[in-house]
């Protein structure tokens, strides 16, 4: 008797061991004209997104084939196989739940995450048990968020504090880069970038350094730029200087008018009466801006060392004490005296 035909006889064997044994056969598969290939499709995917391993130049007379995670044959990294006599589709011990075989050997693997980055290779089995192997590879890449700039020093001062930005949080395969007014950034000795370019360091920050500063980080499937940054430079306040319509003057007349002269804009004002605060009695009265006190009437009681003070957030300057001086009637005049 005749034994029974190669394709009758394998119906009796469990496709899982055919693929192995087709596997071992594989350093024996004598060259073919066309090539089996494996194209990704695409190799630098975005998390999210769908991707198709292509077979191409399979055999007609095929037995089947399988996909497995990693660049050797290895069941237990099986995520499916496919025989082509049955048309049946078996799922391995890697399928997530997230991959489709098509009976022509495409996979489809849906909804990539990072965890899916690395190799894929393909093992067909032809119907005389001999394989060929081809390796695909695939890369999952994070979209990347609008990254936010972050400083260590909300409210520099101007010539003393070096400032640090960071651009996002650190992921990788991410570069870096900065605009400052919306050019790219100047060569000088004062701007530093770290060597992945995530950190710029200004050093000894001036009131022209406020920006705004934009970064960008870029992967292989995205773009993603930040929001404007604006430092907040504090400059040093310039010391203000003090003056009185009348220095010396007679109790109960008036009225006396005192000036705070500042030389610099975006500054704040507040008085000081025998170095302590000013508490403005009921004849005291501030413009709008704090920059003039007026006393009307004068009493005795208002003689002293007067001072006011320019301040912002970070600085502040006084003025020398300017000395009113208020006598009794009938009492003579005196020179107005002014401490240093």
């Amino acid at each position: 008797m005749e034994p029974p035909s190669g394709p009758a006889s394998r119906r009796h064997v469990p496709w899982s061991r055919l693929l192995l044994a087709g596997s071992l056969l594989n350093f024996w598969t004598p060259p073919t004209a066309t090539q089996l290939t494996v194209e990704t499709v695409t190799p630098l995917a975005a998390e999210g997104s769908d991707v198709l391993l292509l077979a191409h130049n399979m055999t007609k007379n095929t037995l089947g084939y399988a996909w497995q995670r990693g660049e050797r044959v290895d069941n237990a990294q099986l995520i499916a196989s496919y025989r082509v006599d049955t048309n049946a589709t078996t799922n391995g011990p890697a399928y997530s739940g997230r991959e489709t075989l098509y009976p022509n050997g495409t996979l489809l693997i849906r909804n990539v995450t990072q965890r899916d980055t690395g190799s894929y290779t393909l093992l067909v089995t032809k119907n005389d048990l001999q394989t060929e192997i081809q390796t695909g590879h695939l890369h999952v890449h994070p979209v990347l968020p609008t990254p936010v700039i972050t400083s260590n020093n909300s409210n520099p001062r101007e010539h003393e504090d070096t400032v640090v930005l960071t651009c996002g949080a650190e992921t990788q395969n991410t570069s870096y880069m900065w605009w400052i007014n919306s050019q790219s950034l100047p060569k000088g000795t004062r701007l530093e970038l770290s060597e992945d370019k995530r950190t710029l360091t200004v050093v000894a920050v001036t009131r022209n350094d406020t920006g705004p500063y934009v970064c960008e980080a870029r992967n292989p499937v995205s773009v993603s730029r930040s929001d404007p940054f604006t430092l907040d430079v504090l400059s040093p306040v310039a010391k203000p200087s003090l003056q009185a319509s009348n220095a010396t003057v007679t109790e109960h007349e008036g009225p006396v008018i005192l000036t705070c002269l500042a030389d610099e804009t975006g500054v704040s004002i507040r008085w000081f009466f025998k170095g302590q605060s000013l508490l403005l009695a009921q004849r005291m009265t501030l413009s709008s801006d704090k920059s003039t006190l007026t006393i009307d009437p004068v009493s005795r009681e208002d003689t002293g060392d007067y001072q006011c003070e320019a301040f912002n957030r970070g600085n502040s300057s006084r003025s020398d004490p300017l000395r009113l001086r208020v006598t009794s009637i009938g009492t003579c005049a005196v020179s107005p005296l002014l401490t240093p």
